[in-house]
């Protein structure tokens, strides 16, 4: 299946961030660990979100990948995997607090690329979930 390309391509990317505030909110400051160099003892940083389990008649489960910036979502309805490309965490924030998770991925989401898992990712993203 072909990467869906979102309906409002990059100026619906920076519309959606303006409604968020205009920029991508800034995290905890992180050390980049390099192979065989000392660490200044600051936290390393996360690669994804643990898996969330919203209350929602839509979404089963949700998680967020720093490094990739992907939105990783399984619907209930058919038990899908769902890949959201390029999603700021901005827009993540958002997605996880909007009160209808439903209503946030037709808002908002569905302008960013994305497709079903692949198989691979399937089994090692989604995995349990």
């Amino acid at each position: 299946m072909a990467k869906r390309e979102g309906g409002l391509g990059p100026y619906g990317k920076q519309r959606a961030l303006t409604g968020l505030g205009g920029q991508q909110r800034e995290g905890q400051e992180y050390e980049r660990v390099v192979v065989g160099q000392p660490t200044t003892g600051r936290p390393t940083p996360p690669t994804a979100t643990d898996w969330q389990y919203p209350d929602s008649t839509r979404v089963r489960a949700f998680s967020y990948d720093f490094d990739t910036h992907q939105l990783r979502v399984r619907f209930h309805k058919y038990d899908t995997p769902w890949v959201y490309e390029d999603v700021p965490l901005a827009v993540y924030q958002s997605f996880a607090s909007a009160p209808s998770l439903g209503k946030y991925i037709n808002s908002t989401l569905n302008f960013f690329p994305y497709r079903r898992a692949t198989p691979t990712e399937d089994s090692t993203f989604f995995a349990g979930v």
